[in-house]
């Protein structure tokens, strides 16, 4: 029995190996393809993309001391339809708001704007997952379907999806990281939910980000922390890391913020270097693949001198982010051959997180209507 349990998990890390060579020498081509495109202002040389796993690494090499690779290809995920245009939610505190990128972000309806929001999320079928500012966490499938699930003050941090199922990842005091599933196989409301990821003594959760079972995960510690990655098992997998940034000011993370492709095939992620004051001095972005150590975007500045980089997401595509200056935030995004865009947010200014829906989204007024009907 566990030489035939070891064989078809050799079998399975093959089969997931090979799936995300192919996937990502297809996003290789597209790269190549696309190489004349104008890159935008600030960025900086880099070197080739590549597929290479790391000077002197082979994937897999090492059966006994590897955890268990990313399943990316054998469980069915929700993705949207060709040429879909992800729109940008954004939680800011009395305020939920959504942008396209093309000019000013609106309010989304009602019932929203009840909540103090700290974050929101999507959950791959349209919902939505709603962190309040030390409040609980809810999920809203409609207007008049709004329910709590989590009331203990913990920390929405991104939604994974795996086993059928999306799944929000709540940070809960003490350095535990639990995952709520969203989908319920127990009867009346009850979700199941498990401890995923339980940080060391001395750490502390800089940010996580979910994409289906893979999830990146940036600490701090008393050195300049480190970025992670874990699977849908909550064990840590060998994937490879980036070279530890240069450690500046040891006790701020050198890593700052973490955003996954929806595919789980790329990252994106900041580089934070400090002045002696232990304020921002630069921030850096690095866009790469996930089993490569090379960028497939030239790395490039975001911000100024004292800037903070306070969230991050990443569609695959383009890249968002809130900055900080002078305590004033305002939302950026960048798209490949474009300058910077501002996103306008009319007198809305207390930005708290941003994240790309993955999935359009429901129709929450359509589907109130349609709940009034029914009960009429």
């Amino acid at each position: 029995m566990l030489f035939s349990a070891k064989m078809d998990e050799m079998i399975g890390t093959v089969r997931r190996t090979l799936s995300m060579l192919l996937g990502l020498t297809a996003a290789a081509l597209v790269v190549a393809a696309c190489a004349d495109l104008e890159r935008p202002e600030g960025f900086s040389p880099s070197p080739e993309p590549s597929l290479a796993i790391g000077e002197g690494q082979v994937f897999g090499e090492d059966e006994a001391a590897r955890a268990e690779a990313p399943d990316l290809g054998n469980d069915f995920v929700p993705s949207p339809e060709p040429g879909f245009q992800a729109p940008l939610l954004i939680a800011a505190g009395p305020s939920a708001l959504i942008a396209d990128g093309t000019g000013p972000a609106s309010l989304i309806d009602e019932p929203l704007q009840q909540f103090n929001l700290s974050h929101v999320a999507d959950d791959l079928g349209g919902n939505l997952i709603l962190d309040e500012l030390g409040g609980p966490i809810s999920y809203a499938q409609s207007q008049v379907a709004i329910e709590q699930i989590d009331d203990s003050s913990g920390e929405l941090l991104g939604v994974g999806h795996w086993g059928g199922a999306p799944r929000a990842f709540v940070l809960q005091g003490g350095g535990e990281i639990d995952w709520i599933r969203l989908v319920s196989e127990q009867d009346g409301n009850e979700r199941e939910r498990r401890t995923h990821i339980e940080l060391s003594v001395g750490e502390t959760l800089v940010d996580l980000s979910a994409s289906q079972d893979l999830q990146a995960v940036i600490t701090s510690d008393d050195e300049c922390g480190q970025l992670r990655f874990f699977g849908a098992e909550g064990t840590e997998l060998s994937l490879p890391a980036p070279d530890d940034p240069e450690c500046t000011f040891p006790g701020s993370p050198a890593y700052g913020s973490v955003a996954l492709s929806p595919d789980a095939q790329a990252v994106a992620y900041t580089i934070v270097t400090y002045r002696d004051d232990g304020s921002e001095a630069a921030t850096e972005l690095i866009v790469r693949e996930i089993l490569s150590k090379e960028p497939y975007l030239p790395v490039r500045r975001i911000g100024e001198d004292l800037d903070r980089i306070t969230s991050l997401t990443f569609d695959g595509q383009r890249v968002a982010y809130i900055k900080e200056t002078d305590g004033e935030r305002s939302i950026i995004i960048i798209e490949e051959g474009e300058n910077d865009i501002l996103v306008p947010t009319g007198t809305v200014n207390d930005l708290r997180a941003v994240a790309f829906a993955r999935l359009p989204l429901n129709d929450f007024d359509e589907v109130a209507e349609e709940s009034a009907e029914d009960e009429g």
